[in-house]
């Protein structure tokens, strides 16, 4: 069962993700990350959605945030996503989700940033729809003042 999650109490499971190996080069903190659901219960721009088991378990997440991009358009976001290996269809279930609420908040567009390999992203979420936009590239700055 998907729902919209108030609690912060899956909020710090949701963050305990980000010690599993598969996520480990993600650059996203887990003060960030609860930064970013406990500030959607307040600024109503960003949203948390659950997967629940049958044992009541966690078993996928999706973090949504509205955004405006350089171009002016408005954006919903996919900031964070765990789908338990067990339960691959929840992919499609979320995408539903994300996608009907881009719909109601009237966004332009659907876009998320991945470090992952572009030909295993591309396969996996091509078939929803989503195809490469642009490339990112940076350069960190250590010693701001």
């Amino acid at each position: 069962m998907i729902k919209l999650c108030t609690d912060d109490t899956y909020f710090l499971r949701i963050c305990d993700k980000l010690n599993l190996p598969r996520l480990s080069k993600i650059n996203l903190t887990k003060d960030r990350l609860y930064f970013i659901m406990v500030g959607s219960l307040i600024t109503k721009d960003s949203f948390t959605y659950i997967s629940i088991d049958d044992d009541n378990q966690l078993n996928g997440c999706i973090i949504l945030a509205v955004i405006q991009n350089i171009l002016g358009d408005k954006v919903l976001s996919l900031v964070f996503t765990w789908i338990d290996s067990h339960y691959p269809d929840l992919y499609k279930e979320f995408i539903d989700i994300t996608t009907k609420m881009a719909q109601e908040l009237k966004a332009d567009k659907l876009c998320f940033q991945t470090n992952r390999n572009e030909k295993v992203i591309q396969r996996k979420m091509g078939k929803y729809g989503f195809n490469k936009a642009f490339s990112v590239y940076e350069k960190k700055i250590k010693d701001v003042i």
